[in-house]
């Protein structure tokens, strides 16, 4: 699509949304609402790519003052944040969020939701549920619209050698042991059962994290790799592409029918509609944890709205926020933000979006992250290459995976420990 077409395109869609909204039967007019609202956002692409666009054509009276909030440590977003002393507050992560709810900086939504008859149910019932739970049982942040991403599977590919299809809320295991029943060649080329661009500690994380595993003891101060639970895993996922079952490569070999699973957003649709025309497709949920199969961690949030305790007018800027959440806006950023879903997204291009909100959210990611926060800096991200490096040699057969998950062990807490040092 050219740029002048999706300029048009989106003009169209700013006025839908007007139009929606005038007719929505919001209070007070938006006309009549006047004054000076700061918006301290830490995800821009998000509000100006939708919201920030609309606010100052729906409310010509009020002077939207934008504070971008600078990426950094919870300790550091939060201080910029109390400084810039801001009405809305937009957060690009739930893990900020619950840290300034735990420091009493946002304000409960609860009366004025009750009192305008606002409805929670605009929102997508899942995130409602997650919201509330980590916020204690209140309603202090609402987001309209939210990533997700499940299992696109080739059903030719699986037709082919006879292997029954991937299913809804399946492990992370039974997802990659259905992977393994395909071959890893057919005469010169190569076939994989899943495709996950990104590194071995990626897979065991993601692995870690579904199945609600912690790598560290409550403390923050100890590595734990060497658990029971962790070796097998470990064991398994190195047994996984040492047989060549996931394809890790940059290129994307499920576009090339090489590859039987992939796990991406919404927009995948888009581009398997281009460039993937000749695959006969389909799709299921994200995999669950296994021990309750109805959450899963396929939905991020990157687009929370708060208000600030110490707003100076938290009046307008509930009804800014009731705005932003409402039914025009969130319309408007499913057409606008390809990989982004509203409640609204019942379908893309011909094709159900329902994998990818069925499942509830799982909150165990989130309280992870706060907790993994309190790491030194670049530990993580030490620990990652620690745990590539180690798998690469228990790849090419210089290391057993028991050893190497011994040496991680050793070699990650003696890195904590120094990272730790006054």
């Amino acid at each position: 699509m050219s740029r002048i077409k999706r300029i048009r395109l989106f003009g169209m869609l700013i006025l839908t949304a007007l139009l929606l909204a005038s007719c929505s039967g919001s209070k007070p007019e938006p006309d009549k609402l006047s004054g000076v609202l700061k918006i301290a956002m830490m995800n821009s692409f998000g509000y100006y790519g939708t919201a920030g666009r609309i606010l100052p054509l729906h409310f010509p009276n009020v002077i939207f003052d934008v504070v971008n909030v600078a990426p950094g440590t919870p300790d550091q977003v939060m201080e910029q944040i109390d400084r810039s002393k801001p009405d809305i507050v937009m957060f690009d992560k739930p893990e900020i969020y619950v840290k300034m709810l735990e420091q009493g900086s946002l304000l409960d939504l609860s009366t004025r939701i009750k009192q305008d008859s606002f409805e929670l149910e605009q929102m997508h019932t899942p995130i409602v549920h997650y919201l509330k739970e980590i916020s204690g049982g209140g309603v202090f942040g609402l987001a309209p619209v939210f990533n997700s991403t499940a299992i696109y599977y080739n059903i030719d590919l699986f037709n082919k050698f006879g292997i029954p299809y991937p299913t809804d809320q399946m492990s992370w295991e039974e997802l990659y042991r259905l992977a393994a029943r395909f071959p890893t060649r057919e005469g010169d080329t190569k076939i994989f059962g899943f495709r996950y661009y990104g590194t071995i500690s990626g897979q065991l994380f993601l692995f870690a994290q579904a199945e609600h595993l912690s790598y560290y003891d409550t403390s923050m101060k100890n590595l734990q790799m060497n658990t029971e639970p962790m070796r097998r895993l470990f064991q398994s996922i190195m047994d996984w592409n040492k047989k060549g079952i996931v394809d890790t490569n940059v290129t994307d070999q499920f576009l090339t029918g090489n590859v039987a699973m992939t796990l991406e957003d919404t927009n995948y649709i888009t581009t398997l509609k281009e460039k993937g025309s000749g695959i006969n497709w389909s799709i299921v949920t994200r995999p669950s944890f296994s021990q309750d199969r109805g959450i899963s961690h396929s939905i991020r949030l990157d687009n929370i709205y708060s208000i600030y305790a110490q707003s100076p007018s938290p009046d307008l800027a509930w009804q800014i926020l009731r705005f932003v959440n409402g039914d025009a806006v969130a319309q408007l950023q499913f057409q606008s933000l390809s990989s982004r879903v509203s409640k609204y997204s019942k379908e893309k291009s011909g094709v159900s979006l329902e994998p990818f909100y069925r499942l509830n959210m799982d909150t165990f990611g989130t309280y992870e992250n706060i907790r993994r926060n309190e790491l030194p800096a670049n530990y993580a991200a030490d620990l990652s290459k620690l745990i590539n490096l180690k798998a690469d040699a228990v790849l090419k057969g210089k290391l057993l995976p028991d050893e190497a998950l011994e040496q991680i062990q050793t070699e990650g807490r003696q890195l904590l420990r120094s990272a730790n040092a006054p």
